[in-house]
């Protein structure tokens, strides 16, 4: 079983990734299951993925790098016992620390092959993110085999090229792409990459 950990800042994009990567890899002859971590008590996005015909668990109350890190471990398990997914994606809150939830899946979960983590970063609000919330930003980017730089329809391309060069800084082993989940532009790049 393979884990793709989808990760960034709250209003980056995850969910309209997601949705937009998951209907490509289930098309596949691939079985997938989705976590989906609410910090609050309602999960729409699980909704509207379930309405997407796909297997989906919430974890919801707090974040699964440390309150729901047990819950997390037990969903892992009941997935794998109910209904043996090749891939699992998670996608975490937008406080999460993919670092955090790697460690933890790696040590208290031996059925996890593989663990991919791609971030996703708001380009709109990037410079704000780093400044305010710089050790969580620079953590999700750290984290990441791939980082995605998100909503580049919105940007200039001057300010696109330093956000690329930033992001590469802050991670030279990452792949960084650019792309828009919500405009589907370069989409093929990242699921060239999980593939």
């Amino acid at each position: 079983m393979k884990l793709l950990i989808i990760a960034g800042f709250l209003g980056s994009g995850k969910t309209t990734l997601l949705l937009r990567i998951v209907k490509q890899l289930s098309a596949g002859p691939q079985k997938i299951a989705i976590i989906e971590n609410e910090i609050g008590e309602i999960g729409v996005d699980g909704e509207y993925l379930n309405l997407e015909g796909l297997q989906v668990q919430e974890l919801f109350g707090g974040c699964i790098c440390c309150t729901l890190s047990v819950g997390l471990l037990e969903t892992l398990e009941d997935l794998d016992r109910l209904y043996q997914p090749d891939l699992v994606i998670l996608e975490a809150t937008g406080v999460a620390r993919p670092g955090d939830i790697i460690e933890n899946v790696r040590k208290y979960q031996s059925r996890i092959q593989e663990i991919q983590v791609i971030t996703l970063v708001d380009a709109c609000r990037y410079e704000m993110l780093l400044e305010v919330m710089e050790p969580l930003v620079t953590g999700q980017i750290g984290a990441a085999d791939i980082v995605a730089v998100n909503k580049i329809d919105k940007v200039a391309p001057e300010a696109l090229d330093q956000i690329m060069q930033s992001v590469a800084g802050l991670n030279p082993r990452a792949k960084v792409t650019a792309i828009s989940a919500d405009q589907k532009l370069h989409l093929n790049t990242i699921l060239d990459d999980l593939r």
